[in-house]
């Protein structure tokens, strides 16, 4: 297990530059003075989501506000493979963990969608409250492991949404666990695949997706994958898939 990051880090979505003063919104001012006990004059750093972040100090300190003077700033956007997840809406709270730790192993979008066999199906008030939730976790996996670029959560989309929303030449994987003879190792390690940045990987429901799934992706240029031997949970197997093309584009080891 990764420890917890030394300096306390904080997402602020603002532009910031060496020297000006910003004032904290509520739920930072209530983080740093009551869970980090936090005092002025203590530093911490501030990350915006978008591959930018701050050394900064607390300047002010009271029951309901903080201000922080930024003294250094700094781009920290990681080069290298941009990956999507598609992932089929699991049970329960699968997609928690999904979302926390591909977050945590460099997965730029994650697309949540419904497969004909995911058990969930949400409404659509549902759907946008979870996709919420979803991004929040997404936040707080980038300032626990130091990621300053936080990966975007989509709406639920159907399959069919899904498949099509890929980006414009990249690499489509599908993982499928009846696909015996290519793995996603060795498809990764192709000369052809090795050349693009841009990663798209399908994973499945509970139940695995139905074969028309299976041929309307192989018609859009989405290669069928396997893992191994062994049936791997949903969430392991996208935890797995991630940690296996990081490893590849040696972003891991």
């Amino acid at each position: 297990m990764t420890p917890e990051l030394t300096t306390p880090r904080l997402y602020l979505p603002e532009e910031m530059e060496v020297g000006s003063r910003l004032r904290l919104g509520v739920d930072n001012r209530r983080y740093i003075g009551n869970v980090l006990r936090l005092r002025v004059g203590d530093r911490l750093i501030l990350f915006d989501g978008r591959g930018k972040e701050c050394d900064a100090v607390i300047r002010e300190l009271d029951a309901v506000s903080a201000a922080v003077e930024i003294l250094e700033k700094r781009d920290v956007s990681t080069a290298g493979v941009r990956v999507t997840l598609a992932q089929a809406l699991p049970k329960g709270s699968k997609m928690d963990v999904i979302v926390q730790k591909t977050t945590e192993l460099g997965v730029t979008r994650v697309i949540p969608f419904h497969s004909l066999r995911s058990i969930p199906r949400l409404p659509a008030e549902k759907s946008r409250l979870k996709t919420a939730r979803w991004q929040k976790i997404a936040v707080e996996a980038c300032r626990q492991c130091g990621r300053a670029d936080i990966p975007e959560v989509t709406d639920v989309l159907s399959f069919e949404e899904a498949v099509e929303a890929g980006v414009p030449g990249a690499l489509k994987l599908l993982l499928w666990e009846e696909e015996r003879e290519r793995r996603a190792r060795e498809v990764l390690k192709d000369e052809n695949a090795a050349q693009t940045d841009d990663i798209v990987v399908m994973v499945g429901p509970e139940g695995g997706f139905a074969p028309s799934e299976v041929d309307r992706a192989s018609k859009l240029q989405y290669l069928s994958v396997g893992l191994g031997r062994r049936i791997l949970k949903v969430e392991t197997a996208s935890i797995a898939i991630l940690t296996i093309i990081q490893y590849e584009r040696g972003q891991l080891g």
